[in-house]
């Protein structure tokens, strides 16, 4: 038996060969008569027929994956079906020859052929088809890297497939879109294309499931009504072997009767006939009764199996379709969290963003005309405006640091800490009057080189700022200029000057080692000065979606001047926002604008005068809040001192004579609550302001049950900051 089996599984094997050889063999010959007929048909100069046989030849090359036989057939096809005019093959063709690219990684050529098709759809206006061409370069270019401009395609095809309800192409392009903007490190919106790629996923899914069980209900109604069939013949047999049964009693009364005539050997004979053949018949009928019976046992115990089948194939799909359901929620729950726990750390480095720049009462005090239009394109920027003011002068810039958003507003701090060590140093050593804009900018970029380590090699990362920066003297009436890529715009009479920067940015560059320019400019009264980052004409917009451009910003600060600065900055606000439309911001936008006027001179002495002989110390473990600490109290002459845990502050308190302390509550060896206890023990008038870095109510709590006067929440607001110090501090 074995044998038997084996050898029929041999023959099997043989007989598959020889079909697959014929079939190989066929296929061959079918690739080179095809091959002639191409060649034949080139002769005669029959275009059409020799088109059609090139792209079959593409075609058939392709399924055997000989993409370079392929691509050269089909970019045949192009050029005889470009004599035909064909547009429709033409397209088809250029799809495919882009897809051959694309497996051979050649994405450069995959792109040409795919922006074709692309320009036949777009000129027959086949909407629909567009979705898969822009699918097609969107993916494309981002295999080149190119995120942007993928994701500027990509979202054509999303408006497109929107428009059709393509939901299959729509989940494609928020997957690809997901991925860019995870390259780009822009989490948010790679969070936000995710889940609705994800949410499309699980529609689809739930479609399948419907559609599933839909058939596993008709095969169960075809079931139940072959069982209802089998049971009516069941019923059918029953009473026709009743009915046979009967006859065969009469017919058999009827013999007995005409045998009782015949003699009585031959009655006895026919009598026990006609026993043997109601014996046989009766085991015939049990005989065919047990034989349907079995095969409608086989019928019902094989519906039954394919039933059982069905329900456990039922079973595993719902259980895999309940595991996917779960693990999405858990990715979707795990997500949200870090989405939630990334925001709550980027809205509080928002606080201490905001605290870092110039407070709003010093740039008033200083420059009272002038209006600042900042709006961040994330939660935190990479544009900051800073200015500090020196006797009668006003140092004043505007940065736009590489990046934005969290990446960004590193870059800032660090340039917010330069700047005023820069100057902070030159007024320390006494030479401020000889410091120059092109000196704080050399300066600048010095120590961003250093402190980023760049070494100018092409393999590092090219990180800086790029600066517009002026020093105003009131008393000459003059500025100075330097510009680090940014530019600077003067508008007087009606007429706008431009003053360019130079064209080399606040980092590593290979022109590093030169000095920038120092513009030396008189003012005149009224002069209207701006100072901006580019991220405003940079922008996307208007009916053709191309950049705004600075020749646009130049017209319309010239259409807007003789505005005031509040009314210039609401002008300006309406311009970009109808330029912009419902696109996205795709920069930080920074403009700092301000009308020059002489008589504003500047004296910090007399709000200062009585705090010179005062003496403050800082309990302060963090560097970076320390150094806030004192450029916040930097214009006060106040004296400071500082230490670095609790002990060391009662340690201070306990030999030194001090007006006020700030405390931190958080601090290493001992804490400011510990610290603030045992100070008031030994000096209990000596006011003590406690720092907390969110203002909890049970920190507050804990803050005054330890007896300190007051308290300031982190990030400081230093105006506030400087009112609660000077009610303690100033009687």
């Amino acid at each position: 038996m074995k044998k038997n089996v084996s050898l029929r599984v041999i023959i099997a094997i043989s007989v598959f060969l020889c079909l697959f050889s014929n079939i190989y063999s066929q296929e061959k010959q079918s690739i080179q008569s095809i091959e002639n007929l191409a060649s034949k048909y080139e002769k005669e100069g029959n275009n059409m027929e020799m088109a059609r046989c090139q792209s079959k030849l593409g075609f058939l090359y392709k399924d055997e994956n000989n993409l370079a036989k392929s691509t050269e057939y089909f970019l045949k096809a192009i050029k005889s079906n470009e004599i035909l005019g064909n547009l429709n093959a033409i397209k088809t063709i250029c799809v495919n020859v882009g897809m051959n690219y694309t497996e051979t990684e050649n994405y450069d050529q995959a792109l040409i052929y795919f922006k074709k098709s692309l320009k036949i759809n777009e000129k027959q206006g086949k909407k629909l088809e567009l979705v898969a061409d822009l699918l097609n370069i969107g993916q494309t270019l981002q295999n080149l890297k190119n995120y942007t401009e993928s994701n500027q395609n990509l979202e054509k095809a999303v408006s497109i497939a929107q428009e059709f309800s393509d939901i299959k192409s729509l989940k494609t392009c928020y997957a690809t879109l997901a991925e860019n903007y995870d390259k780009l490190g822009n989490s948010g919106k790679s969070q936000e294309f995710f889940e609705l790629a994800s949410s499309i996923k699980t529609h689809m899914q739930k479609e399948e499931l419907t559609k599933f069980e839909t058939r596993t209900k008709q095969a169960e109604n075809e079931v139940s009504i072959k069982e209802s069939e089998i049971k009516s013949k069941d019923s059918k047999i029953q009473k026709i072997s009743k009915e046979q049964q009967l006859t065969l009693d009469l017919l058999q009364k009827q013999k007995e009767l005409v045998d009782l005539k015949s003699t009585e050997i031959k009655s006895k004979e026919k009598l026990h006939l006609a026993e043997q053949k109601n014996t046989l018949i009766i085991i015939g009928s049990l005989g065919m009764i047990l034989f349907l019976l079995f095969i409608f046992f086989l019928f019902i115990a094989k519906q039954l199996r394919a039933k059982k089948k069905a329900n456990i194939l039922l079973q595993e799909n719902n259980q895999k379709i309940t595991e996917q359901k779960k693990e999405i929620e858990i990715q979707r729950d795990i997500a949200n969290t870090q989405k939630k726990k990334i925001t709550d750390s980027i809205l509080y480095a928002q606080r201490i963003q905001n605290a870092i720049l110039p407070p709003l009462s010093s740039i008033e005090k200083a420059i009272p005309d002038h209006f600042i239009l900042y709006r961040p394109r994330d939660i935190v920027s990479g544009d900051f405006y800073w200015m500090t003011e020196r006797e009668n002068f006003v140092v004043l810039a505007v940065v736009d640091c590489t990046g934005h958003g969290v990446p960004g507003a590193f870059m800032s701090m660090l340039g917010v800490a330069f700047l005023n060590e820069i100057i902070n140093k030159a007024t320390f050593n006494r030479h401020f009057l000889s410091l120059s804009a092109n000196d704080i900018l050399n300066q600048l970029r010095k120590n961003v080189i250093n402190s980023l380590h760049q070494s100018n090699q092409s393999t590092e990362n090219k990180d800086g700022m790029d600066v517009s920066l002026i020093i105003i003297d009131y008393d000459k009436m003059q500025l100075q200029f330097a510009g680090a890529h940014n530019p600077l715009y003067i508008i007087r009479n009606g007429e706008l000057t431009q003053y360019a920067g130079d064209p080399m940015p606040i980092g590593v560059y290979k022109n590093c080692e030169e000095s920038f320019k120092n513009v030396v400019l008189p003012l005149v009264e009224n002069d209207l000065i701006y100072l901006f980052t580019d991220g405003y004409y940079d922008q996307f917009g208007g009916e053709k979606n191309f950049k705004m451009l600075s020749a646009n910003f130049r017209n319309y600060l010239l259409e807007i001047h003789n505005h005031s600065m509040d009314e210039q900055k609401r002008l300006l606000l309406e311009f970009y926002d109808k330029w912009k439309g419902k696109r996205e911001q795709i920069d930080d936008v920074t403009i700092f604008g301000f009308k020059f006027q002489s008589q504003y001179k500047i004296s910090n002495a007399p709000m200062y005068k009585l705090w010179r002989d005062k003496r403050i110390l800082i309990a302060e473990d963090v560097e970076i809040n320390f150094l806030l600490l004192v450029e916040a109290l930097r214009p006060t002459k106040t004296q400071i001192f500082r230490v670095e845990n609790g002990k060391d502050a009662v340690d201070f308190c306990t030999t030194n004579d001090v007006d006020l302390i700030l405390m931190d509550i958080h601090m290493p060896v001992m804490n400011g609550i510990e610290a603030t206890k045992l100070i008031k023990a030994i000096k209990p008038h000596l006011p003590i302001i406690a720092q907390t870095a969110v203002g909890s109510p049970q920190d507050i709590e804990e803050i005054m049950e330890a007896g300190c006067n007051d308290y300031i929440a982190k990030p400081i607001d230093l105006k506030l900051f400087l009112s609660i110090v000077r009610k303690y501090l100033i009687k």
